[in-house]
């Protein structure tokens, strides 16, 4: 497994713009996980029911993002509970399906998050760690190789150091010439993953990427990842790493 080379991506916020990301991927057989939070933000078009139909339908992985995308973190024990528990429910009642993983609002959680988040039945959870390549990790706890959005350097420094990750601080002082260029750094550890195997994990909003005018570079960095021999494409919730064992024995990830 050591050297299976693994992409998935995932896409926050459920905005509408997400189906534009939606179409990228599907003409590229690329897998993906949409987090939604149940409350849209306000003053922005969200995805629809139907549009959440739509994307399951379509084989994409439907994720949990709080209820009101309210930051999780030493939120009251209460309160808690009421931003992640009605998520799942909720969910899977819309598209008819599981909703397996959940998405840290703004990345930040702490064990009080965790416990809720197992307690509602969820089997994994993901965060906003980047430059992780490795199919280690806690299931509550599943990094992300790249956003698609600009950082200065000291950004991923200041994102590595929170995770403490030996293997993170590798990646980043061998990339550091090209920690100013998301979409070459993107490319780049790519290359690494594909010759040595592991996970690469794009991430990104939609609603940034149309505000920044990213969508070129997006179809860039897709083009450059798609339909490589010998790279398996999944969801996020297939990475977790028990049931990524029980798919893998079972041959669907082949």
């Amino acid at each position: 497994m050591s050297h299976r080379t693994i992409v998935t991506t995932s896409w926050d916020d459920g905005e509408k713009y997400d189906l534009r990301v939606a179409e990228l991927l599907k003409s590229r057989g690329i897998a993906a996980t949409f987090y939604v939070p149940i409350t849209p933000y306000l003053g922005r078009l969200s995805l629809t029911h139907a549009d959440l139909r739509s994307l399951s339908d379509q084989g994409f992985e439907i994720g949990a993002h709080g209820f009101s995308h309210k930051h999780l973190w030493k939120l009251p024990s209460a309160e808690l509970e009421s931003e992640i528990a009605p998520c799942k429910p909720i969910l899977e009642d819309i598209i008819g399906a599981e909703v397996p993983m959940f998405c840290y609002p703004r990345g930040r959680y702490d064990s009080e998050v965790i416990r809720a988040l197992k307690k509602a039945g969820y089997r994994g959870a993901r965060t906003v760690q980047m430059l992780a390549t490795g199919l280690e990790f806690d299931p509550f706890e599943m990094p992300t190789t790249i956003q698609i959005a600009p950082h200065p350097p000291s950004s991923y420094l200041k994102n590595l150091l929170r995770g403490q990750k030996a293997s993170r601080m590798r990646t980043l002082i061998t990339n550091v010439r090209l920690l100013g260029d998301w979409l070459e750094l993107g490319k780049t550890i790519f290359d690494s993953v594909l010759q040595s195997g592991g996970v690469w994990h794009l991430y990104g909003h939609s609603q940034e990427i149309d505000e920044l005018g990213l969508w070129k570079g997006l179809e860039n960095i897709l083009d450059y990842v798609c339909h490589r021999n010998g790279v398996t494409y999944v969801c996020n919730g297939e990475l977790v790493p028990g049931l990524f064992c029980e798919t893998l024995q079972q041959g669907q990830l082949l």
